[in-house]
C-alpha cells in the first residue's frame, strides 16, 4: 500500500501548486461496480496537498483485490488553463517522485487535459478540469494484477470527470 499512496500523494503534490480553496461539493461520481470507497486513500492525498494548498475535497476509491484505485481532488486555481496544465506536469515529473509522464494532451477550450504516469509496476492516468477558480482532477492506477480490467474500469471511472 505505500506505492500506492506515493501515487496519490503524487496527484496531491501535481495540484499542490495552484491556489488557495473555498467550499465546494464531493464529486458527484459513483466508482465502478464493485468498487469500494477508500476513505484512508482519500485522506492520504488531501493531507499530502493540505500543507500548501486547502483542498475543497478529496475522494477515493478501489478495488483492491484487482489492484486498481482512483482518487479525485479539487482544489482552487488561478491563471489560464495552459499556465495551470504545465504546473500540473511539473509535479507528475518532479525527480524525487520518480514517476514518469507521458502522453500529455494540453487543455483544450473545454479545459480538459489528460496525462499518463507510471512508477513501476503502477501505470495510471489522470484527466484533470482546469477551470479559471478551480481544478478537479481524477487519477486512475493499478498494479498490474488485472490490468484489463482495471484499464477498462478507469477508462469509465474518467470518464466521469464533469
Amino acid at each position: 500500500m505505500a506505492d500506492v499512496r506515493l501515487i496519490a500523494i503524487a496527484i496531491s503534490i501535481a495540484c499542490g501548486a495552484c491556489g488557495q480553496a473555498g467550499a465546494a461539493p464531493g464529486s458527484g461520481i459513483t466508482a465502478p461496480a464493485g468498487w469500494q470507497a477508500m476513505p484512508q486513500l482519500a485522506a492520504a492525498a488531501k493531507d499530502a496537498i493540505a500543507k500548501t494548498v486547502a483542498v475543497d475535497g478529496a475522494e477515493a476509491w478501489g478495488e483492491p483485490a484487482m489492484g486498481c484505485y482512483g482518487v479525485w481532488l479539487s482544489v482552487a486555481a488561478g491563471g489560464d488553463a495552459e499556465t495551470v496544465a504545465g504546473h500540473v506536469v511539473e509535479g507528475f515529473a518532479a525527480p524525487e517522485l520518480r514517476l514518469q509522464v507521458h502522453d500529455v494532451v494540453k487543455p483544450g477550450a473545454d479545459g480538459v487535459m489528460t496525462l499518463a504516469f507510471e512508477r513501476a509496476p503502477y501505470p495510471g492516468r489522470l484527466r484533470a478540469r482546469l477551470g479559471p477558480d478551480r481544478i478537479t482532477a481524477l487519477a486512475c492506477f493499478d498494479n498490474q494484477r488485472e490490468p484489463r480490467a482495471c484499464e477498462a474500469a478507469c477508462t469509465t471511472l474518467l470518464g466521469a470527470l464533469r
